[in-house]
């Protein structure tokens, strides 16, 4: 896959084997426009004649001699294949609810034209063609979010069948080639995956900042501690708090105050490696799934066949996303912890609430860490998983009996990734406090860093002033321009870390 220019934006070239998540996010985010790679024609030709030629031997294929679902039996003669193909689209026509943002819509159409230009669905170019121009016009598509139950995401593709190729009239399996595609699931699993990933990364900096506030003992990502534990993603991020700690007080004999922090604290290598680790797992089965083959059936062209399967079963994709969700499970739990000591005296030693009292007790970021708590809350509900599955046996005349979620499991990731944001917003704002009320410096140079960014939009709360908005730290968050962050980047064992650090523009 190759990125070129092309005036102001870039383009990705499709090949049909070799999309990355990356590039779907710039397609999706960005506006990178697609361009067809020379191979695309060929393969999508070859893929069309084993089509037509099996066709002509009277063989019985799915879709395109024979009706679909319960209705398989059914025969199909050539001349009703096009009106065929358009009462298909509008049988399965019945999505409604929530609209998916352009950016899903973009996404899902990468995707699909992915599978298309592979010439494994037996499509024509023409189809390809019409999927280019949507995305480099930027035409908009009213695809809907509700209707799936990953056994491919049939109402949300006939939005974009009936949307895109209404006035072109579709050959023989077409229809289905378009409405036995999951693009829609995997293309908000590539979206998932990369806003999670940033942040998680960017939760990394925020626990830095906390340990700075809370006087935590950093013995956690010593080299004694680090070595003494296999794991590639505790090894990333324990060098990653370590260089954003880098300088500051806490490696001084009397900087930190307890020998043994609670867990929240001292286990933080662990988890959020933890969860790296199993980002990982989740993103490299998300990149496969981008490029295999969703259709039934399927066309071989290296051996000019074509096989019955069940290719639009998307557990392997679902499990996925619940590995990824339920990562942030103890990542998030132990920031809403790191929130709640650092506002208990008994706990950080600062006064209660982390506001100095001026006689009218008011209970300061209390209130924060109890709002912190109930979002916390709801976010955890979103990592449980999801690929024990629909249980029914009763559909399609008991053919199609079982079901995968994959949808749901991607739009939960996504507003998984809504609510970790503010919860690491806020517990960026609580630590930045705790930093002020303790008054031990110097900070590291990361955390300092953060510390001050923080404080260009949220000034230290007195007891007269009351508690910061955080939503002013995310809009300021969120005009940092995350693909221009200054970076820094740690090599532990050949991988390298990159955390995005907050910086004007």
């Amino acid at each position: 896959m190759t990125l070129q220019s092309s005036g102001a934006l870039p383009q990705i070239e499709i090949t049909g084997s070799d999309l990355t998540i990356e590039q779907v996010v710039q397609v999706a985010h960005q506006g990178a426009g697609v361009i067809l790679a020379p191979v695309v024609a060929e393969q999508m030709a070859t893929g069309r004649q084993i089509l037509e030629e099996a066709i002509a031997r009277g063989e019985r294929i799915y879709g395109a001699t024979t009706s679909v679902g319960p209705r398989t039996s059914a025969s199909l003669s050539p001349e009703h294949i096009a009106e065929f193909s358009k009462r298909l689209l509008r049988t399965h026509h019945v999505g409604h609810g929530p609209e998916a943002s352009q950016n899903i819509v973009r996404a899902t159409l990468c995707v699909l034209l992915n599978a298309l230009a592979s010439g494994r669905t037996g499509a024509r170019m023409q189809l390809a063609q019409i999927l280019v121009d949507a995305l480099n016009q930027n035409k908009p598509v009213v695809m809907h979010l509700w209707g799936s139950m990953g056994q491919s995401d049939m109402s949300a593709m006939a939005d974009i069948g009936l949307a895109l190729f209404q006035d072109c009239e579709l050959a023989a399996g077409e229809a289905l080639a378009i409405l036995n595609s999951s693009a829609l699931a995997t293309g908000m699993a590539a979206i998932s995956y990369s806003a999670l990933h940033g942040i998680l990364r960017f939760a990394t900096s925020v626990a830095a900042v906390s340990m700075d506030g809370f006087a935590a003992n950093p013995s956690i990502i010593s080299n004694t501690a680090l070595e003494s534990r296999h794991f590639s993603g505790a090894h990333i991020h324990g060098a990653a708090l370590r260089t954003e700690l880098d300088g500051s007080y806490l490696f001084e004999k009397e900087g930190p105050r307890n020998h043994q922090d609670p867990l929240c604290f001292r286990a933080l290598p662990l988890i959020h490696g933890a969860a790296d680790d199993s980002l990982t797992f989740a993103g490299q089965q998300i990149a496969q799934e981008l490029n295999s083959a969703q259709c039934n059936p399927v066309i071989s062209l290296e051996h000019r066949t074509l096989a019955a399967t069940a290719n639009f079963d998307m557990v392997t994709l679902c499990m996925a996303l619940d590995v990824m969700r339920q990562a942030f499970t103890p990542v998030l739990t132990s920031a809403t912890e790191r929130v709640a000591k650092m506002v208990d005296t008994t706990w950080s030693g600062l006064p209660i609430g982390l506001i100095e009292d001026d006689g009218i007790g008011a209970p300061g970021f209390n209130g924060v860490a109890l709002f912190h708590k109930s979002i916390t809350s709801e976010a955890r509900l979103l990592c449980a998983p999801l690929a024990g599955e629909l249980a029914s046996s009763s559909h399609s005349n008991a053919v199609m009996d079982r079901a995968s979620l994959a949808v749901l499991g991607a739009r939960r990731a996504l507003e998984l990734h809504t609510l970790a944001r503010s919860i690491i917003s806020m517990e960026l704002m609580v630590a930045a406090q705790a930093i002020d009320m303790r008054g031990q410096k110097p900070l590291g140079k990361g955390t300092r860093q953060l510390y001050e960014f923080t404080r260009e939009v949220v000034p230290f709360a007195s007891g007269a002033s009351g508690i910061p908005d955080v939503r002013r730290l995310m809009d300021h968050l969120d005009n940092a321009e995350s693909t221009a962050l200054a970076d820094w980047t740690t090599e532990q064992n050949g991988t390298a870390y990159a955390a995005p650090r907050p910086q004007r523009m």
